[in-house]
């Protein structure tokens, strides 16, 4: 989750052409999930970035900042996230646990200032955003009951393609990893009909230690076509910390509303 650097993937767009035919690795969606389980860094990391917001070929609505502390890695697995508004001051606060029983438990605050309060859907999306609270907790990587549907080529990297219904996901969901690296790289979320309703990409990815994480990301959501870029600023592994000085706010704002940028991340 942090910016591109020398040996991380880049890229904007899918390629949908054959894959090459490879060994198979993996013959159930639960052994890959758990090997990407397995490569979470076991440091605990710590996040700073944005969410900004806006229409596809619209100006910019909104713009939250986000902190993170996550221990996803660990055992138990935590996480803590603040949504901050545009002055630095925190509005929401989510804090997970993964119990031994397998289920999340959810500690919410909202306000300002910060008060207890019910915790929401993890699929419920957080200030007008586009994400929800499932993203940001990678909870998918936990879901059961998937299968493996083929491998296709995304960023030029070659990748599982995973399946997932309910109850473990709140609709039929589709997951990319990269199988050489075992990270995410794209999530596509349908309703009843099969028609798309969300579409995740990752843009990069870091290797931080031993370990490859996900990067920047761009959130579709329809219908409207609306859209969310999460911009991570820093990223720190215990005392190692990582900075991209290449990017600023503005750069961000200036790619939600540029037609050029619209038609290279367009799916």
């Amino acid at each position: 989750m942090a910016l591109l650097a020398a040996g991380a993937i880049q890229g904007t767009g899918a390629t949908n052409a054959p894959a090459a035919a490879v060994p198979v690795a993996f013959t159930r969606a639960a052994d890959v999930l758990e090997r990407v389980r397995a490569n979470l860094p076991n440091e605990a990391i710590k996040i700073r970035g944005e969410l900004l917001c806006g229409a596809r070929r619209g100006k910019l609505d909104r713009a939250f900042y986000l902190d993170a502390n996550l221990k996803l890695g660990q055992s138990p697995a935590t996480a803590c996230y603040t949504l901050l508004d545009g002055f630095g001051a925190a509005v929401e606060q989510l804090a997970i646990v993964r119990q031994p029983n397998g289920v999340w438990r959810r500690d919410y605050a909202k306000g300002q200032p910060l008060q207890v309060a019910p915790a929401p859907a993890g699929d419920s999306l957080i200030g007008g955003s586009d994400v929800n609270w499932n993203d940001l907790s990678l909870a998918f990587l936990w879901w059961t009951d998937g299968v493996i549907t083929g491998r296709e080529l995304f960023l030029e990297r070659e990748c599982l393609v995973l399946e997932f219904m309910p109850p473990q996901a709140p609709r039929l969901t589709r997951v990319w990893i990269d199988e050489a690296r075992l990270v995410l790289i794209k999530v596509e979320e349908y309703d009843a009909q099969r028609v798309l309703q969300r579409l995740i990409k990752t843009r990069t990815i870091k290797k931080i230690g031993d370990n490859w994480m996900i990067t920047d990301l761009d959130i579709r959501r329809w219908p409207g076509e609306h859209r969310t870029l999460i911009k991570l600023n820093e990223v720190s592994a215990e005392a190692a910390e990582i900075r991209d000085q290449r990017s600023e706010v503005s750069d961000q704002k200036a790619n939600i509303v540029s037609n050029q940028t619209d038609k290279q991340i367009a799916p």
